[in-house]
């Protein structure tokens, strides 16, 4: 447990249930313990539970079992916090996985469709500059950049899209999505 970041009240609250399970797991151990040994000796084994039942459970030799019984709950309990603890780091990771990869999906779908709409528009933007180009009829240089942007802009968004989340080093979320989209278009425009 990492007590530096817990409060004096969730300390006391901790050191009092880890005081409870001791002392209860040490006793309930141990009279299942005695109870077991009762019924299971071949010869005759006394316990008088009626009369002196504090007595014949928890007689001072039988103590140092009781503290181990007690160590042995506390431990079993420590365990279960932990793997509880783990249990739930775990989960959190899954949905986020999953709210990654639903968004990823999403996104997909949008670069798809986005793309689609505006390469067709682009591509006949090219395809104008072309055929100017070969009548031999001046083109705007605004134009033809803008529409080589345009293009570089399409492939940079359908590469992040579709073949950069499946590799080795994807990103985890959507910021550093947005972050490898900002630097492929910055590395775009230097060219």
């Amino acid at each position: 447990m990492d007590f530096q970041k817990k409060t004096g009240v969730e300390v006391w609250i901790l050191i009092g249930k880890a005081i409870i399970v001791f002392l209860a797991g040490g006793f309930a151990f141990h009279m299942i313990v005695m109870i077991t040994d009762y019924f299971l000796m071949i010869k005759p084994f006394y316990l008088n539970m009626r009369e002196n039942f504090a007595g014949s459970f928890f007689s001072a030799p039988m103590m140092p079992m009781v503290a181990v019984y007690g160590l042995l709950s506390l431990g079993i309990y420590l365990l279960w916090l932990k793997t509880k603890k783990a249990a739930l780091i775990v989960r959190e990771k899954e949905i986020q996985k999953e709210h990654a990869e639903t968004v990823l999906k999403s996104m997909q779908r949008l670069t798809g469709i986005m793309v689609e709409n505006i390469a067709s528009q682009n591509s006949e933007i090219m395809s104008w500059v072309e055929f100017r180009k070969k009548q031999g009829r001046p083109v705007s240089q605004i134009v033809e950049t803008s529409n080589k942007n345009i293009a570089t802009a399409l492939h940079s968004l359908s590469e992040l899209s579709f073949v950069y989340p499946y590799a080795k080093a994807s990103p985890r979320n959507i910021y550093d999505f947005e972050k490898e989209l900002q630097n492929k278009l910055s590395d775009a425009r230097l060219r």
